[in-house]
C-alpha cells in the first residue's frame, strides 16, 4: 500500500516575494512549506513499509503452501509474521505522529486567512483550507483501518500457531482479514486523491498570490 505525500516543494524563492505580496500571503506561504516540511518523516515511513508488507505476505503464502504438514516450521513463521507486524505498526505510528505534527501547524493558517483582503484569494485561502481539513480526516481514517488490519493479521497468525486449529475457522478469520485491507485500500485510495486535490490547490493559491517560486527537484 503506498500512500502519496504533500508536494515536496524544497521551493527557491525567485524573488522571495514580488512586491504586490502582502504580510497575510507571506504567512499563508511559510505556514504551508511548514506543514509540508512537518511531514518528511511521513514520507520516510513509506519504503519500509512498502517493503514490510511485501515480505509479510511472502510469509503468509509460504505458510499457506505448507498446511500443517510442519507445524514446528509454520509455527516459527508465525513467529516471524507477528514481528512483521510490530515493525509495521512501528512505522505506522511514527507516520501518524509526522501528521499530527503537520496539522497543528497547518492550523495556525486560521488567523492569516482572515487577514486577506482580496475577496477571490480569500476564497481560494479558505478552500485549501477546507481540501487539506479533510485529507487530515481522510488519514484518521486510513490509520485507524490499517491498525485494524494489523490486529486482524495477528488474530491469523496466533490462530495459526494452534495445533488444534480447524481450516474452516481459518478460512473465516483469513476472509475477515482480507475486508478489513479492502477498507484499507479504499481509504487509502481517498487518502491520495486528497492530497492530489491538495497540492493543486496550493500550486494555484501560490500563483494568484504571486508568490514567485522555482521548484528544484
Amino acid at each position: 500500500m503506498m500512500k502519496k505525500v504533500l508536494t515536496s516543494t524544497f521551493i527557491l524563492l525567485i524573488a522571495v516575494f514580488v512586491a504586490a505580496c502582502s504580510a497575510p500571503e507571506e504567512n499563508i506561504y511559510q505556514t504551508l512549506e511548514d506543514t509540508v516540511a512537518k511531514e518528511s518523516n511521513f514520507e520516510k515511513q513509506q519504503e519500509p513499509l512498502a517493503k514490510l508488507e511485501t515480505a509479510e505476505k511472502a510469509i503468509f503464502d509460504e505458510i499457506m503452501e505448507l498446511g500443517m504438514k510442519d507445524f514446528e516450521k509454520i509455527s516459527q513463521m508465525a513467529d516471524e509474521g507477528l514481528a512483521n507486524l510490530d515493525k509495521r505498526e512501528d512505522h505506522l505510528n511514527k507516520e501518524k505522529e509526522s501528521i499530527n505534527s503537520s496539522k497543528k501547524e497547518f492550523d495556525k493558517l486560521d488567523g492569516e486567512i482572515a487577514k486577506l483582503k482580496e475577496k477571490n484569494l480569500k476564497k481560494q485561502a479558505e478552500q485549501l483550507q477546507d481540501l487539506m481539513k479533510k485529507r487530515y480526516e481522510n488519514y484518521e481514517e486510513l490509520y485507524s483501518t490499517y491498525i485494524k488490519g494489523i490486529e486482524e493479521d495477528r488474530k491469523t497468525y496466533e490462530m495459526i500457531k494452534d495445533k488444534e486449529l480447524k481450516i474452516e475457522d481459518l478460512q473465516k478469520q483469513i476472509e475477515n482479514t482480507n475486508k478489513v485491507y479492502e477498507k484499507v485500500f479504499e481509504a487509502n485510495s481517498k487518502f491520495n486523491e486528497q492530497t492530489e486535490k491538495f497540492n493543486e490547490a496550493k500550486a494555484k493559491f501560490y500563483k494568484e498570490a504571486g508568490i514567485n517560486t522555482k521548484e528544484v527537484e
